[in-house]
């Protein structure tokens, strides 16, 4: 059976209910644990698990870093040989960035790195798989996201949680003829929708419409921003 409509669906309608694509992930985060951050978000309509604090600041910066093309949480799983038998480790993420640089990442907090033993694994990793697996095996934990970085990440994963397209079209429309810097307090003058109006930038931010013009500048009012 073949079901009809007399009437398109407006396309990007905030009204109408979309299902959340699956993780591309590997492995489902745990939903429970005694000792970590468990749990999933949702970044451009998917899901993205994660399994502790510095691997939900990975998930949400990578999504606003405008030099990665791609990011998927819990792949790849790689074999190695540790010198008695044959392992298997699973990656936190999976990047691209420009201009096409593939990374596996591992996320440790600080404070279990060395513990862990996660630097003997991925130097046999990288011995090992070479660049059959990626371009670059890396350690990473929550030092290596600064505190703006993580503000940021926070901000636009809840602001965008909200969308309002006729107020994102709005700000388009007014700005498409700015060139260099401005900064967001300038747009939402502007845009006359107050702090509707600010939410809109930053969507637009997220969205890559606009770009901070200081990279670790903190999000507010008087950020300085110009076109991407």
């Amino acid at each position: 059976m073949q079901l009809r409509t007399q009437h398109p669906i407006p396309a990007g309608d905030p009204e109408i209910w979309k299902p959340t694509r699956p993780s591309n992930g590997l492995l489902d985060a745990p939903l429970r644990s005694r000792s970590a951050s468990t749990g999933f978000m949702i970044e451009d309509g998917r899901i993205v698990g994660f399994a502790s604090r510095p691997e939900k600041f990975a998930g949400e910066a990578f999504a606003l870093d405008f030099d990665v093309t791609h990011f998927v949480e819990q792949y790849p799983r790689v074999s190695y040989h540790d010198g008695k038998t044959i392992r298997h480790h699973t990656f936190d993420y999976y990047t691209v960035r420009e201009p096409g640089i593939r990374a596996c990442v591992a996320i440790k907090h600080s404070s279990r790195v060395e513990k862990s033993g996660i630097r003997e694994v991925l130097k046999l990793i990288a011995e090992q798989a070479g660049r059959k697996i990626a371009d670059e095996v890396v350690l990473m934990t929550e030092a290596d996201f600064t505190r703006n970085e993580r503000f940021n990440a926070e901000l636009v994963h809840e602001i965008r949680r909200h969308p309002v397209p006729e107020h994102d079209n709005h700000v388009r429309r007014i700005t498409a003829e700015i060139i260099g810097v401005v900064t967001i307090a300038d747009v939402v003058k502007l845009s006359g929708l107050a702090a509707e109006g600010f939410r809109a930038t930053v969507r637009l931010i997220a969205d890559r419409y606009f770009r901070l013009a200081d990279v670790d500048d903190r999000i507010d009012y008087h950020s300085r921003i110009r076109r991407y």
